[in-house]
């Protein structure tokens, strides 16, 4: 993704696709259902796949993505609004997500790698890093707060709300401090762990969002449904409640055939976890009883 080329052709060849396509495949491919499995079905499970292998660098990689699309999807939050208001505006919008979500995920283009590279981590990094220091701060308060009495008055506060902007404030607890978070994440060189627990994290957003959106259309007017989604949000990211890491491994992972994989995975994180505990001069010796147990589950 780093040879301007590639991007240079990518840019040309979907203007002329945007622009020759028939209408029959534009019909299928640039409306909501077709950026719903670009944008995310395909991610999502990608990222499940990621998650599961050994290893962290495909992590990374997916969590780049999620980053800029996340912050493109909060971005763009109104824009159904302006469509109705400048219909001429919006009517290319899903030709425009679909191709730039294209852009992000294709190998050869790598657009969120690129965006990462050269935006991301020299100039908002720093400011994430700072930010992340200062919201894990209010996390203390916020914690605090559902842990005491005062929970009704913020619970009050938030139905006094319209539903437009009830809406919004789910959206924008479910994206801003993780977005930071993830940026956090992979601007630090630890273990890794960070960014498998928030890729964890957009996976199971992404889908806790499409349900919010589709079900809003029926049920999006009876007080209490923007609440659950609150809810069900915080709950999702709170390391005190650890929800994305259950939904993952006991839904996500089964639905995605990935169990086998994940189960290796944990294998790995197990072996490297004693690989810094025992001294290295001792690894030759324990490491081949460390594998007997595993396969014959006693120690000889």
């Amino acid at each position: 993704g780093k040879n301007i080329i590639f991007h240079i052709i990518y840019i040309i060849l979907a203007f002329v696709a945007a622009i020759f396509v028939p209408n029959f495949v534009g019909d299928v491919l640039f409306n909501e259902t077709g950026v719903l499995i670009m944008g995310t079905l395909i991610p999502v499970y990608e990222s499940i796949v990621a998650v599961c292998t050994v290893g962290e660098a495909d992590d990374t990689v997916w969590l780049q993505f999620w980053i800029f699309n996340a912050t493109f999807t909060y971005a763009t939050e109104f824009m159904d609004v302006i469509k109705e208001a400048l219909p001429n505006a919006g009517e290319h919008w899903y030709e425009f997500e679909f191709f730039v979500t294209l852009w992000l995920m294709l190998p050869f283009t790598d657009g969120a790698t690129l965006i990462y590279d050269k935006v991301t981590e020299p100039f908002i990094a720093p400011i994430c890093r700072n930010a992340k220091s200062k919201m894990d701060g209010w996390g203390a308060i916020i914690i605090t707060l559902i842990n005491s009495s005062y929970l009704w008055i913020v619970w009050f506060t938030f139905m006094s709300l319209p539903e437009p902007a009830r809406r919004f404030v789910v959206v924008a607890v479910g994206t801003l401090y993780p977005v930071v978070a993830s940026t956090v994440a992979i601007t630090t060189k630890e273990d890794g762990l960070d960014d498998t627990h928030w890729l964890t994290y957009w996976s199971c957003f992404t889908l806790l969002f499409i349900l919010m959106d589709y079900l809003e259309t029926w049920v999006g007017s009876i007080r209490g449904f923007y609440s659950l989604c609150l809810c069900a949000t915080v709950w999702l990211f709170l390391p005190m409640f650890q929800g994305a890491k259950s939904v993952f491994r006991n839904v996500l992972v089964p639905l995605s055939g990935q169990y086998e994989n994940m189960l290796l995975h944990d294998v790995y994180l197990v072996r490297r976890d004693v690989e810094k505990k025992i001294p290295e001069k001792m690894h030759e010796k324990v490491f081949p009883r460390f594998a007997r147990v595993f396969a014959k589950g006693k120690v000889e």
